[in-house]
């Protein structure tokens, strides 16, 4: 090992080029750390994206509380993902001008950066499957309502003694020699006793006859809508949807 001693000009040259080599590594620091702040400002907008579209899914579709409470959820999760991104990027900066521990921070950075990319595709995913949900469920409440509107029965006519209204159903095997598919009319007189009014082969409107003896319900029919009345008068004559179902036939249609 030489013992001369290093001269003025190769001293300063040293200093000159460990200078020079710890101001490229700055630089070099502060370019990542901008990149990081970009990337950490797209997440926050896509953040900020989920936020606007979740508000339209609550104003849009009421009926899908429960999603869009799932994915506000989410949405908080990723919120305070960035909140610690955030804090982490502050310490970047703290750091800056100690490469050494600069190096593991940019680390455990990159490894929250991958987290909450993964966290913002599943609020996305999550975001697309509530807008799929919520058209099905608009489908479905249109369907119901266009269904309820042609059950309903309607009164199209009334006369001095004569009540006439839609029978929404087909009057099937009901009555004999008649096509089963004819929707009927329910026709009442002002005595309370009524019957279908339906086409004949002649295309002419008849009250179709009544039974030899007139009409009889049987005992069991009878129990039935007494129960059912009964039952009714109970809620005070207000109908629930539970009461039309239990009169419903399976095997009639629309």
């Amino acid at each position: 090992m030489s013992n001369h001693p290093i001269s003025v000009v190769d001293a300063i040259d040293n200093l000159v080029a460990a200078y020079n080599q710890e101001v490229a590594e700055f630089d070099q620091l502060v370019e990542n750390e901008q990149q990081l702040q970009v990337q950490n400002d797209k997440l926050t907008a896509l953040v900020k994206d989920y936020e606007q579209g979740a508000a339209v899914v609550l104003k849009n579709a009421k009926s899908a509380d429960q999603q869009l409470a799932q994915a506000n959820r989410e949405r908080d999760q990723a919120l305070a993902k960035v909140k610690d991104l955030t804090i982490t990027l502050t310490a970047y900066k703290e750091i800056a001008g100690t490469p050494k521990k600069l190096r593991d921070k940019i680390k455990s950075y990159k490894d929250k950066l991958e987290g909450q990319r993964l966290a913002t595709e599943q609020q996305k995913r999550l975001y697309q499957s509530e807008r799929k949900t919520t058209a099905q469920l608009k489908t479905e409440i249109s369907e119901l309502k266009n269904r309820l509107a042609a059950a309903d029965i309607v009164q199209i006519y009334r006369g001095d003694t004569d009540i006439v209204q839609t029978y929404p159903y087909h009057i099937g095997g009901m009555v004999e020699g008649h096509d089963a598919r004819q929707t009927p009319l329910l026709y009442l007189h002002q005595s309370g006793r009524g019957g279908l009014i339906i086409l004949n082969k002649d295309d002419e409107a008849e009250l179709v006859e009544a039974p030899k003896g007139g009409l009889r319900p049987k005992k069991d029919t009878l129990e039935h809508c007494g129960n059912w009345l009964r039952r009714v008068k109970a809620n005070n004559w207000e109908l629930t949807a539970t009461d039309l179902l239990t009169l419903s036939n399976e095997n009639e249609q629309l």
